[in-house]
C-alpha cells in the first residue's frame, strides 16, 4: 500500500509540475499573436506594443535565479503557490486594462509569477523524484513547455479573432485557480528551511545584468545596434557582469557559485543544451516566414503544421524518459542534436517545389529532439551540477532555455539581415529569392551549432552510479 501511495503521490507531483510550465509555456508565446490588435486598443506603435512582451520576459530572466535559489532553502511550494497567484491576479488586472500603462504594471508583476513558476517546476523533479525517475520528470517539463508554446500562437489567434485581446488574459484564470488546487494537493509541505544570509547584493547585480543583457538582444532583433536604448542597455549590462563577477567570487554564500563553471563536464552539457534551445529558437522564428512567404500558407494552416512538433514529443517523450532513466541519457542526447542538424540541413536545401515532404520530415524530427533530448539533456545538467549545487543546475537548466530563446531569435534574425542585405526591409515586402537566400544560409549556421551540441554531448560519459 505505501508503494502505491507513493507512486499516486509522484504521478500527481508531475501532473502538477507539467500544468505549471504548460501556462508558463503557453503565456509567453500566446500575446505576440494579439500584438497588434493591442496597439489598435491603445493607439499606440508596433514598436511600443512589443514592451507588452519585453517586459515579461525581463521579468522572467532576471529573477529566475533569485527565486531558485529561496525555493531551494525550503520554499519551493510556498513560492510556487505565490506565484500562481501572482500570475492569476495580474493576468485579470491585464485584462481588465484601461490603458497601456495599467497593461504593462501587470505584464511586469505577471511575468515575476511567473519567474517563480519557472525556478519550482524543474526543482520539485530534483527534489521530489527519486533519481531513478529525474529523466522522466524532467521530460514532463520539456512536454508541458514545447505544448504550452505550440498552442499559444494557435489559441492566441483564434481568442483575437473571435473574441478580444483581453481574453487571452482572462483565460489564465481558471487554469491558475486549477492549478494552485493541484500544488496544495500535491506539492508535499515545506520542510527545512533555516533563516541564513541571502546574497542581496549578488541577486541585484544579476537582475541588472539579465534584464539590461535581454533587453539589449531584443531591442537588436527589432532596432539594429545604433538604437539609443542599445547604446544604454548595454554598457549597463556589461559593468553590472563585471561588478557581478566580483562580488561573487568573494562572497561567501553566493547566490550563484561561479564555481561550477570549473568543471568541464557541466560546461559541455550546459553549453550543448543552450546551442540546442539556440537553433531550435532561432529556426522557429523564421520557419512561420518560409511557410507564408514561399509556401503560401495561411496562419491558420501554419498553426497546424507548427502543431505537429509537440505532438510527436508527446508521443515519445515519457517513454525516453523512462528509458534514460534506466540506460543513460548520453546517446539520447546525442540522438536529439543529429536531429536538430539533419533537420537544419533539410531546411538549408529546401524550396516550395519540392513539395511537403521534406517539410513533413523536418517537422517530425523538430518533435524528436525535444522527444528524445529534452528530458535526458535537461537531467545531465542537474547531474553534473554536483549533490550540493542540485538546486542551482536546476535553475541554470531553465535559465538556458530561455536565454537560448532570446539568443536564437536574435542571432538567426541578425544573420539573416547580414546575409540579405535587406536592413529594415519587412518580411512582408522581401522577395521570395532574396528571403530563401536568406533563410538557407541562416539554416546552415544552424546546422554548424547543432554539430557543435553533438561533440559536446559525446564527450560527457553518463555517470554510471546515477543510472539504475
Amino acid at each position: 500500500m505505501e508503494v502505491i501511495s507513493e507512486r499516486k503521490s509522484q504521478i500527481m507531483l508531475m501532473l502538477a509540475v507539467g500544468l505549471v510550465v504548460t501556462m508558463d509555456g503557453l503565456d509567453g508565446s500566446i500575446v505576440n499573436v494579439a500584438l497588434p490588435s493591442i496597439a489598435s486598443s491603445f493607439m499606440i506603435d508596433t514598436g511600443t506594443s512589443s514592451w507588452v512582451t519585453v517586459t515579461y520576459l525581463m521579468m522572467i530572466a532576471g529573477l529566475l535565479l533569485v527565486f531558485s535559489k529561496l525555493a531551494d532553502r525550503g520554499l519551493v511550494k510556498k513560492i510556487l503557490i505565490v506565484g500562481l497567484m501572482m500570475f492569476l491576479v495580474f493576468s485579470l488586472m491585464c485584462g481588465l486594462s484601461t490603458s497601456y500603462s495599467m497593461l504593462l504594471i501587470g505584464r511586469i508583476f505577471q511575468g515575476i509569477g511567473a519567474a517563480m513558476m519557472a525556478a519550482c517546476a524543474p526543482l520539485l523533479c530534483v527534489r521530489y523524484l527519486p533519481v531513478s525517475m529525474l529523466g522522466l520528470g524532467m521530460s514532463i517539463v520539456t512536454l508541458g513547455a514545447s505544448l504550452g508554446f505550440a498552442l499559444g500562437p494557435a489559441l492566441g489567434g483564434v481568442i483575437t479573432e473571435y473574441l478580444s485581446w483581453q481574453w487571452i488574459f482572462f483565460i489564465n484564470i481558471p487554469i491558475g485557480i486549477a492549478g494552485i488546487i493541484l500544488v496544495i494537493y500535491a506539492i508535499p509541505k515545506d520542510s527545512g528551511y533555516t533563516k541564513t544570509y541571502f546574497d542581496l547584493s549578488g541577486a541585484i547585480l544579476m537582475f541588472i545584468v539579465i534584464a539590461s543583457g535581454v533587453f539589449a538582444l531584443e531591442r537588436f532583433s527589432h532596432a539594429g545596434l545604433g538604437d539609443v536604448q542599445i547604446i544604454i542597455s548595454l554598457p549597463i549590462c556589461m559593468v553590472a557582469f563585471v561588478l557581478f563577477i566580483v562580488w561573487e567570487s568573494r562572497c561567501k554564500m553566493p547566490i550563484l557559485n561561479l564555481k561550477i563553471f570549473r568543471m568541464w563536464r557541466f560546461d559541455a552539457v550546459f553549453i550543448a543544451f543552450l546551442s540546442i534551445n539556440i537553433v531550435y529558437m532561432g529556426l522557429l522564428y523564421l520557419l512561420p516566414f518560409y511557410l507564408n512567404l514561399e509556401m503560401g500558407l495561411d496562419y491558420a494552416r501554419i498553426g497546424m503544421y507548427l502543431f505537429v512538433p509537440p505532438v510527436v514529443t508527446l508521443l515519445i517523450c515519457i517513454q525516453v524518459g523512462r528509458w534514460s532513466d534506466l540506460a543513460g541519457r548520453r546517446w539520447f542526447c546525442v540522438l536529439a542534436c543529429a536531429a536538430l542538424a539533419i533537420l537544419s540541413f533539410i531546411y538549408a536545401f529546401i524550396d516550395p517545389k519540392m513539395g511537403f515532404a521534406p517539410l513533413a520530415v523536418a517537422l517530425v524530427l523538430m518533435g524528436l529532439v525535444w522527444g528524445l533530448g529534452g528530458g535526458p539533456a535537461a537531467s545531465r545538467i542537474v547531474e553534473t551540477a554536483g549533490e550540493k549545487e542540485k538546486g542551482t543546475g536546476s535553475a541554470l537548466m531553465a535559465v538556458s532555455g530561455y536565454l537560448g530563446g532570446v539568443l536564437g531569435t536574435t542571432f538567426f534574425s541578425a544573420f539573416f539581415l547580414i546575409v540579405t542585405d535587406s536592413g529594415n526591409t519587412p518580411f512582408s515586402e522581401m522577395s521570395q529569392s532574396v528571403f530563401i537566400t536568406g533563410f538557407h544560409a541562416t539554416m546552415i549556421m544552424g546546422a554548424v551549432l547543432a554539430i557543435v551540441a553533438i561533440m559536446l554531448s559525446m564527450i560527457v560519459n553518463d555517470d554510471k552510479k546515477k543510472v539504475r
